[in-house]
């Protein structure tokens, strides 16, 4: 299964669309297989040849070690961010963030509270409660995969999984309310507008995203959501622009550990201008 897995997996990256950050080329030594070099790589994911590298990495160390959460956690976070940042193409996007959540969830199940309680409740939003902060890694990003898996699908199926994402969205602030960069407030105002429960809360959702700001003011994905989830919404041209605008004309620090995901986002932000205009989302 796990060797079906890994050529599945190159296939996909085979597959992903060319972006306008710079290829190394391929490098003519094999690409040594130990966690210190797929971190190595993981740190130098603003070029995209070592973001893949890294994934495929990631990907053959935990044939080999099925335990190691933090591991496994990272395995999540590289389909993420390879499904996010490095192919528009929405079948391999879906396969991608379909992988980053199952290993997740692989990893999660090895936890004995977690694994008793959804034995015995049958329950996945009861399991998750379980889990304490040493999970915490494996459990955001496999609930980020997740997310925007379902948010290409139907309302009726993400009405489905609607429990489920908002009790592990608010285990995650219970256990780190400032994780990852004002995560919970940045995917809880996303949550909120793509929610026909929620979706006219606009000012619910401006707080959201304010508070993800405030947090994390330099962490870029914090403007290009508020702008993508909340803008349309309000039929906030201006600030729409002014977001997305600051995301484009910021220079990334290199010195911040996530500058390789502000270097993505400033192409992201180009994007989303362009299919704006395209899609008349401000009624033009």
């Amino acid at each position: 299964m796990r060797q079906f897995v890994f050529i599945f997996l190159s296939a996909i990256l085979i597959s992903c669309t060319s972006t306008d950050i710079t290829v190394t080329p391929d490098s003519p030594d094999p690409v040594e297989i130990n966690i210190e070099n797929a971190d190595s790589l993981w740190s130098l994911r603003a070029d995209r040849a070592n973001a893949q590298a890294a994934l495929e990495v990631f990907q053959q160390l935990s044939e080999s070690d099925s335990t190691s959460i933090q591991l496994w956690a990272k395995l999540s976070r590289a389909y993420y961010f390879c499904g996010q940042y490095l192919t528009e193409s929405p079948q391999v996007q879906d396969s991608l963030f379909l992988l980053g959540y199952g290993v997740s969830q692989t990893v999660l199940k090895q936890n004995s509270e977690y694994r008793n309680l959804l034995f015995s409740t049958g329950d996945e939003s009861m399991a998750v409660r379980g889990l304490d902060k040493n999970s915490l890694e494996a459990l955001y990003w496999g609930m980020a995969n997740y997310g925007q898996w379902l948010a290409t699908k139907s309302s009726l199926i993400r009405m489905g999984q609607r429990e489920l994402i908002w009790t592990t969205l608010e285990h995650i602030h219970d256990l780190d309310s400032t994780f990852y960069n004002g995560a919970y407030y940045r995917y809880k105002g996303a949550l909120l507008g793509r929610d026909p429960e929620t979706e006219n809360d606009t000012t619910g959702i401006r707080e959201a995203f304010d508070e993800a700001i405030r947090i994390s003011p330099d962490y870029l994905g914090n403007y290009t959501l508020m702008a993508q989830h909340y803008c349309p919404l309000a039929q906030d041209k201006d600030l729409f622009y002014s977001l997305l605008t600051k995301v484009v004309t910021t220079t990334p620090n290199p010195d911040l550990s996530y500058y390789p995901e502000n270097v993505y986002e400033k192409a992201l932000a180009e994007r989303l201008m362009i299919k704006a205009e395209k899609e008349n989302w401000f009624n033009l």
